[in-house]
């Protein structure tokens, strides 16, 4: 039986939705800063297409964050309550990111050369502190996860292990050990877009033994 099956879909595309705009919004959104850098000049239309994508990716953080919030509390209020401010943290950093870029950039354009290391910098700073956000509140959810059996559990454990290793780059990336981050972000990749894929095609689908989901919902 099929349970919170619009809510699934929804997750679904909210998630993929997030991984897109954020990755091809910040692309934007640091070349074009990384622009002004080096040849003395900002693409203006790159970065607002850039800063309005990494808009979209917080709303759909937050909109992740309330929609798992009624499926999660079924099973463990704590852990959808520290999901919700995780995801809401990770939204928050993401979006003080983009205002601060977008404000920079159209108040003083003449001076985003002088200021583009920096700017860059606090962008790289607040990343990786969002992702050890988004890791440390992933980690309980995936870990709720297995133990309700929503989902297959070899797909939990992949997220379990996706978002410790998310965790883990963040943290080392703070401390100035960028090369282990891409490596990292290979498993919390996976999940993420095995996880939506699943949820199209299934949803979440409970073998808990209280049965407290229903289709009505």
């Amino acid at each position: 039986m099929k349970v919170y099956r619009k809510q699934a879909v929804r997750i679904g595309i909210l998630f993929l939705a997030a991984m897109a705009s954020y990755m091809v919004g910040s692309e934007l959104t640091a070349s074009s800063v990384n622009s002004a850098n080096q040849f003395t000049n900002i693409n203006m239309n790159f970065l607002q297409i850039g800063i309005i994508l990494e808009f979209i990716n917080s709303a759909a953080v937050l909109g992740i964050a309330v929609l798992f919030h009624r499926i999660l509390k079924t099973y463990s209020e704590t852990t959808s309550i520290l999901y919700v401010l995780s995801r809401s943290l990770e939204a928050f950093l993401l979006l003080i990111c983009s205002v601060c870029t977008l404000t920079i950039a159209l108040t003083n354009p003449q001076n985003v050369q002088v200021v583009a290391p920096y700017l860059l910098s606090m962008r790289e700073l607040l990343f990786q502190t969002a992702m050890i956000a988004l890791g440390a509140g992933s980690i309980f959810m995936c870990q709720t996860l297995f133990t309700s059996r929503l989902i297959p559990r070899p797909l939990s454990i992949l997220g379990i292990v996706g978002y410790a290793a998310l965790l883990l780059s963040g943290l080392l990336s703070l401390f100035g050990y960028h090369q282990f981050g891409m490596m990292l972000f290979i498993p919390g990749a996976l999940f993420e877009i095995a996880f939506p894929l699943w949820l199209f095609w299934k949803g979440f689908t409970p073998k808990a033994p209280n049965g407290r989901l229903t289709d009505s919902i």
